[in-house]
């Protein structure tokens, strides 16, 4: 892919558009398997996030980026960086999404209704629930408005093991700047340039330990990451399903044009107990 795609306003969301466009989506046999699986005692749980383009100036270029968010050490896998977006919240949710089917909310209007439509019928619908349920959580985590959102497609479903819950995400572009309103759960919000993911040096190994207390087997591994300078000599972790997430979006808009060969750093994190249940 030429990157400097990247840098032009106006044809990057429908090439983003297009591509997603032929991804072969996974929600319907997902959730039927989550479902099945709720029946049979499981408490696997669903959700929706939304991965964000933005396009701004960068270092006197302008250029799309990411808007990602970095958890707060009050919710679970603090520190962590991710998407907007959170847990499906059925009752709400399936309400809010007819908003969408009657094409209410502008995203939904017109040529992105009818791209959305060509989905068989659950498809369909499976889109617009986890699309309400990502936007529901950005409104309420950073501040985004839902009526300032451009959708351009959907990804495959991600699936956490351990946590018990599979994530659906959307891609959408925040076509206007706005006012940042975190709430307690959300740190900051990152604004990382799609261009730096194009770089090999700027990713990473992360050397993961875990440290979950007395009675549970403590465990190391290691998983790729991408290294994220804050501007005050420290790094953010960009790591886990979030890293897969845009990995998955990048090989797919670029026919897998992401660097094979990262540097040779590596980086240690611990996993406590708090991870999963923070205090307070």
């Amino acid at each position: 892919m030429n990157l400097t795609i990247l840098q032009q306003k106006d044809i990057f969301p429908r090439f983003v558009r297009d591509k997603l466009a032929r991804v072969e989506l996974d929600y319907k046999e997902k959730n039927l398997q989550i479902e099945k699986s709720r029946k049979e005692g499981s408490k696997h749980l669903k959700a929706g996030v939304v991965l964000l383009l933005h396009y701004k100036m960068i270092q006197d270029k302008p250029e799309y980026v990411f808007q990602l968010i970095k958890r707060s050490d009050k919710v679970s896998q603090g520190g962590d960086i991710s998407c907007p977006g959170g847990m499906l919240q059925p009752r709400h949710d399936h309400i809010f999404s007819y908003f969408l089917k009657a094409g209410i909310l502008p995203l939904m209007r017109d040529k992105v209704q009818r791209r959305i439509q060509s989905e068989d019928k659950e498809t369909t619908s499976l889109i617009r629930l986890f699309l309400t349920t990502a936007l529901r959580e950005a409104w309420e985590e950073i501040g985004l408005n839902p009526l300032r959102v451009t959708y351009l497609g959907a990804l495959p479903s991600y699936s956490l093991t351990v946590l018990a819950r599979t994530i659906f995400p959307v891609v959408c572009l925040t076509s206007r700047p706005f006012t940042y309103r975190l709430s307690s759960e959300v740190e900051k919000v990152l604004e990382i340039p799609v261009s730096f993911f194009f770089d090999g040096n700027n990713y990473a190994m992360l050397d993961i330990k875990t440290s979950m207390g007395e009675g549970s087997k403590p465990l190391q591994y290691q998983l790729p990451c991408f290294v994220i300078p804050d501007g005050r000599g420290n790094d953010d972790i960009l790591w886990g399903a979030t890293f897969n997430i845009i990995h998955n979006f990048l090989n797919i808009i670029s026919d897998g044009g992401l660097p094979t060969s990262h540097s040779s750093r590596t980086l240690n994190k611990v996993l406590t107990v708090n991870y999963i249940s923070p205090k307070g």
